[in-house]
């Protein structure tokens, strides 16, 4: 196979600037990340960001900013996997790292908020705290650290068992630390669990294909490092 010729684009960041991660090493004689299967998976991608923006909108609650937290986290995949020469964006490096970055504290903050007032808070929340985490670290491709990547690979890897398995809804019923707990007005005490967000049956594909192009496009950077 021939050198692939694909580079990430990072804002402005084109294949003359130190800011973009250049895909166009060979790793030995294999190709990690071809031209033609960046497009595939930036436009599964763009398929993924629709579904979720989609799913958003005939959604309410916790499960509309759970779906926009995935809709972010598609766009930005999409950019990432997306050739130079289809890409005219350019959208800056620091704003997604920043988007994610805010993204994460923003669901950690949340979640701190809910268990100050011992609230059930669903355990797919801190999932998406890790995922957008991963998110700022993959778009720091000049900070990668081997033990870190392997271990994120692994981790959306397993993603995509439960993913395709379907598992994922048995974890979508786990609370994180517990059901809550709330008193009425007459002393009872009610039980409360926290709020589903697995609703839809086309997730158990588009979340496939999102947790293993993330795992791919780690190896991918870790191995062209």
């Amino acid at each position: 196979m021939g050198t692939m010729e694909m580079t990430m684009s990072h804002g402005s960041a084109r294949s003359t600037s130190s800011e973009a991660m250049s895909m166009s090493t060979v790793h030995g004689t294999i190709n990690i990340l071809p031209a033609w299967l960046a497009v595939i998976w930036t436009l599964l991608f763009i398929a993924i960001l629709v579904t979720h923006v989609r799913h958003a909108l005939a959604s309410g609650g916790q499960r509309r900013f759970w779906h926009s937290g995935h809709v972010l986290m598609a766009a930005g995949m999409a950019f990432m996997f997306a050739p130079a020469s289809i890409n005219h964006f350019d959208v800056p490096t620091g704003f997604w790292q920043l988007a994610f970055a805010n993204g994460s504290l923003a669901v950690l903050a949340w979640l701190l908020s809910w268990w100050a007032v011992r609230s059930a808070i669903n355990v797919l929340w801190l999932v998406m705290a890790l995922d957008q985490a991963a998110m700022v670290y993959m778009w720091s491709a000049g900070s990668l650290q081997a033990p870190i990547t392997w271990l994120l690979v692994a981790y959306f890897l397993a993603q995509g068992v439960l993913w395709g398995s379907d598992r994922m809804r048995s974890v979508d019923h786990k609370t994180l630390w517990g059901s809550g707990a709330s008193i009425t007005p007459d002393g009872a005490v009610v039980m409360t669990a926290a709020e589903p967000l697995v609703c839809f049956r086309d997730l158990r594909a588009s979340m496939l294909t999102m947790t293993v192009g993330m795992a791919y496009m780690l190896a991918a950077m870790q191995l062209v490092t």
